[in-house]
């Protein structure tokens, strides 16, 4: 199994962090992908969460992700199906700083790589761009 960790302080509470990670249409502003949601969430109170199935598209190849799980503390997803990764699961973490103004975010991926493709290349890829999206994410918001 690959295993990829990131987090960054964002100056924002959870609250807005998670809208802003559920607003799945927009997402391209901090990953390279472009996400478009096929089946709405299961509970419509929180939009975007548990049930939500969004197609993804980058670098030439399509698959969609399954939100399982969201609320204020994490959101939960998974790729629907082995391809392009098998055995996906990824957790975001959100948790309010002391400041209560910020929030740490917690990135977690891990999955099984297929056998064409050495995980040892698609964990430096995947962590290159978890990294770049927090960033970006930190941007929107401004530094702590």
């Amino acid at each position: 199994m690959v295993n990829i960790r990131c987090h960054k302080e964002v100056a924002a509470e959870p609250h807005q962090v998670l809208e802003t990670l559920l607003d799945h249409p927009r997402l391209n502003r901090f990953f390279n992908a472009q996400f478009k949601v096929v089946q709405s969430a299961v509970h419509p109170a929180l939009s975007g969460g548990s049930g939500c199935i969004r197609e993804v598209r980058m670098l030439g190849i399509r698959f969609y992700e399954q939100i399982l799980h969201a609320d204020q503390s994490a959101i939960r997803y998974q790729i629907v199906g082995d391809f392009p990764v098998k055995q996906h699961h990824g957790e975001i973490r959100l948790r309010s700083n002391t400041d209560k103004q910020s929030t740490r975010v917690d990135y977690h991926v891990r999955f099984a790589a297929p056998a064409y493709v050495p995980g040892f290349v698609l964990r430096r890829l995947i962590t290159r761009d978890i990294n770049l999206a927090l960033t970006r994410l930190e941007a929107l918001y401004g530094a702590c």
